[in-house]
């Protein structure tokens, strides 16, 4: 209600005590939605009073600040037709958000009057000379330099007739009230009512509107209000509407920042805090796979522990495992021994262990970080003070946690029948994934002749990649390239060992040495 007629009734009254016969000295902006004018009184020239206008398409508000430092640079003066006026009288408009301070020049006959159009989002400080616009405040609110002020002023006709012909809705009579009142007689049970039960109800509150017993700041619906009825979970009340809407002010716009700051602060925690549960999801996942999968070293035991038995340049073979009961077929390289195929195994066993190590060092790492954003994420939803929030800022450096960079993957991640497919992003990305992310035991898949992303999908130790995933997996080659609207595509099927980079080529460029090629349809990730 701190925008409301009821409230502007008991705040003209005061501004007219207050402004009668000073002089208004100063009128500028320093902000594009701030206007401040400040007033003195030729019997006490240091009593100076000062009327500060927040107009905002977001919030609008008056506030009366005891004494006010004009910026050096970034200020314009405004009004200056007014400047050196002597207030006369402040003129509530009736039933309006509006109020007016009419000024005059003691040497002349001249008149003026600083409307005061408080109407929300459209609200506005005009100057006006014989009611003819001469200024405005807003020049983006154009209607406001034709505006014909006999037309502010509302006629309601108060009668129990004229209720009963708007059904009994209180805002179709009272266009004065807005939402606090409506909610106030929502609370008091307005709608269970009969007529004549709520007329009663509606008259008893205008009594309360028009003399009310204080004025209060509360929190209605979470909502800080200024309010003339008592509702809500009361946080002060005043009997100066000046005193009332300066708390108001103070406290509303605190409450602003502190929203805005602390809400920034905890989105970005939200953030970090998902895509580090993310990374210690994947990575356990990725961890859980090589650990559970049949280990290099195992086949390569497997390999020494039946090596009499294999014969002379076999490509596979098939034992039982000894660590699951169960059979395997082991490939091998024909023009290697038996033992240099176990050794060539344990070589890989050495190379996965470290890969081993590092994914649980990562993953370690991450879940201490995430500790870490949830214990500033309790921290600072318990912070109800701006200065508070960024000094607990400043002093743990939160500013350079949130805009830490998450690692960014080149490529996307598909599960398909328990093999992992990734699909570079682009051209830069297809060479990061060959060159960093892949094993030559890999498969590689492309689009035929055409630009397109790289294709792996992972190899699993002792697994033949079924036909059903290389088939899915060639949907997604002609999918992410430039052959994704044909009706079928050939994509280029090839181990990753027979895929190379040399230094003449550019990004994303590749030259196969062996390849097979399948017809398929491309097919969008599921």
């Amino acid at each position: 209600m701190h925008n409301n007629y009821y409230f502007f009734r008991l705040l003209s009254k005061k501004l007219q005590e207050q402004l009668q016969s000073r002089v208004l000295l100063t009128c500028f902006s320093q902000h594009k939605e701030e206007l401040i004018l400040g007033f003195s009184n030729s019997d006490a020239p240091h009593e100076e009073f000062y009327i500060k206008a927040l107009l905002g398409s977001q919030f609008s508000c008056l506030h009366f600040p005891e004494d006010f430092q004009r910026s050096k640079k970034n200020s314009v003066d405004l009004f200056g037709q007014v400047l050196g006026c002597k207030v006369r009288e402040v003129i509530q408009t009736p039933n309006d958000r509006s109020f007016s301070i009419t000024l005059e020049r003691e040497d002349t006959t001249e008149h003026f009057q600083l409307l005061f159009k408080m109407h929300g989002n459209r609200s506005n400080i005009i100057l006006l000379k014989d009611n003819e616009v001469l200024d405005i405040f807003k020049h983006q609110l154009s209607k406001d330099e034709h505006l014909n002020i006999h037309h502010l002023p509302l006629e309601i006709e108060h009668s129990f007739e004229h209720f009963v012909a708007k059904k009994g809705n209180p805002n179709k009579l009272y266009p004065t009230f807005g939402p606090v009142p409506a909610i106030f007689l929502e609370k008091k049970g307005y709608t269970l009512l009969s007529l004549e039960e709520k007329w009663s109800m509606l008259e008893q509150m205008l009594q309360e509107l028009e003399s009310p017993q204080a004025i209060y700041t509360t929190f209605i619906r979470g909502n800080l209000h200024l309010s003339l009825l008592e509702i809500g979970e009361i946080d002060e009340n005043f009997q100066d509407p000046i005193a009332a809407i300066n708390h108001f002010f103070l406290k509303y716009v605190r409450d602003i920042h502190l929203m805005q700051e602390k809400g920034g602060l905890l989105k970005k925690l939200d953030k970090q805090i998902s895509q580090t549960e993310n990374y210690i999801q994947k990575n356990h996942e990725k961890l859980e796979e090589l650990e559970n999968g049949t280990q290099y070293s195992q086949i390569a035991d497997i390999i020494m522990a039946n090596m009499h038995q294999i014969p002379p340049n076999s490509s596979k073979v098939v034992f039982n495992n000894f660590y699951t009961n169960q059979p395997i077929e082991i490939k091998l390289k024909q023009h290697l021994t038996p033992q240099k195929n176990a050794e060539t195994l344990y070589r890989k066993s050495k190379n996965q262990k470290i890969e081993l190590a590092k994914l649980k060092e990562n993953i370690s790492q991450k879940e201490e970080k995430l500790l870490r954003l949830y214990e500033h994420l309790e921290n600072l939803e318990a912070l109800e003070d701006v200065k508070r929030i960024r000094q607990y800022t400043k002093e743990n450096h939160l500013q350079e946690t949130l805009t830490e960079k998450e690692e960014v993957l080149p490529y996307k991640s598909f599960t398909i029948e328990g093999f992992q497919v990734l699909i570079g992003k682009n051209a830069k990305s297809n060479d990061t994934l060959l060159r960093e992310y892949s094993w030559k035991e890999d498969l590689w898949l492309h689009a035929k002749d055409v630009p397109g992303s790289h294709v792996l999908i992972k190899y699993q130790a002792g697994k033949n990649f079924p036909k059903s995933v290389i088939e899915k997996a060639a949907a997604l080659a002609a999918f992410y390239s430039k052959r994704k609207s044909d009706s079928l595509c050939p994509v280029i099927v090839t181990p990753r060992k027979y895929v190379r980079k040399s230094k003449n080529l550019l990004a994303g460029q590749v030259i196969v040495s062996q390849e097979d090629v399948i017809m398929v349809e491309p097919g969008k990730p599921s």
